[in-house]
């Protein structure tokens, strides 16, 4: 005689398998929709924070003062990607392209994620206006990025925030580094400030700044203010 799958009446174990499966299906899929809203939350912010700060670049000039007196530097936080990618899309992609290298926002996104946790927004009256991005070893400084909203270069705050690495690594007597596209016409600030090139490659030119003492540097930096 033939017995049934479960002598007390219950499901079958194929079928507990069925519905175990079926409840994880669903389980799974109401997770994937949780998921995708989030998701869409997400990107739908950061096209905002986008619109957002195009306009701001685009009007910034009207906003901030002729001056360089206000300048501060805060680390940047993830609600500054947005601002920051923008910033570096518009100051950027003209040398870019010009060296032969992509330009495309995911690139652009990839370089400005680099090392993003010594970046450093730079403002004027605690407005953004541009970027610096800096760490340090044991040996010397090293200048990853530096960018200032076109709007406002030519006013002396790109080498103000610069001036700021330079004090902290005269303060222990250590090089600075940094790499510049050849054709950027940052390398002038470069070369006053007293970089050389000691190496360079097909689209960018390597250049360092001697370790100097804490004294130079105080002297340097009381000549500016004169």
């Amino acid at each position: 005689m033939r017995m049934p799958h479960n002598a007390a009446g219950g499901a079958s174990p194929h079928r507990a398998f069925a519905l175990h499966r079926k409840v994880r299906r669903l389980q799974h899929s109401r997770v994937v929709k949780k998921r995708s809203r989030r998701d869409n939350r997400r990107q739908f912010l950061l096209a905002l924070r986008t619109i957002i700060a195009r306009r701001y670049l685009a009007d910034m000039s009207a906003q901030l003062p002729d001056q360089r007196s206000g300048l501060t530097l805060r680390p940047a936080q993830p609600d500054d990607e947005a601002f920051l990618l923008e910033l570096r899309k518009t100051t950027m992609t003209e040398h870019l392209a010009r060296a032969g290298e992509p330009t495309d926002d995911d690139v652009h996104r990839a370089r400005l994620l680099h090392r993003y946790d010594a970046a450093q927004v730079v403002c004027i009256d605690g407005a953004p206006a541009g970027l610096l991005k800096a760490h340090r070893n044991d040996v010397e400084w090293f200048v990853v990025q530096l960018q200032i909203a076109p709007a406002l270069q030519g006013r002396g705050i790109g080498e103000q925030a610069l001036r700021t690495i330079l004090r902290a690594a005269a303060a222990e007597a250590l090089p600075v580094s940094l790499q510049v596209l050849k054709g950027n016409p940052a390398k002038r600030l470069y070369d006053r400030l007293g970089f050389e090139i000691v190496g360079e490659d097909q689209t960018q030119f390597h250049m360092r700044l001697a370790a100097r003492a804490p004294a130079e540097s105080e002297a340097e930096r009381m000549s500016d203010k004169d």
